[in-house]
C-alpha cells in the first residue's frame, strides 16, 4: 500500500534536472532518426525526379529528331 501512496506521489513531483535532461535527449534522439528518414526521402525523390525529367529529355530530343 505504502508504494502505490508514493508511486501516485511521483507522478506529480516535480522531476529533476537530470529526469528533464533525460527526457530531452531522449526526445532530441527521436527526432534526430525521424530527420534522417525524411532527408532519405528527400534524397530519393531528389533522384526519382532527376530520372524522370532526364527521360522525358530524352524521349522529347527522340521524337524531335525524327
Amino acid at each position: 500500500m505504502w508504494e502505490e501512496i508514493k508511486r501516485t506521489f511521483n507522478i506529480f513531483r516535480t522531476p529533476s534536472a537530470i529526469e528533464l535532461a533525460a527526457r530531452e535527449l531522449d526526445d532530441a534522439e527521436r527526432r534526430l532518426l525521424e530527420a534522417y528518414s525524411a532527408k532519405e526521402y528527400a534524397e530519393a525523390m531528389v533522384t526519382y525526379h532527376g530520372d524522370r525529367i532526364d527521360r522525358l529529355q530524352r524521349y522529347i530530343k527522340q521524337f524531335n529528331d525524327q
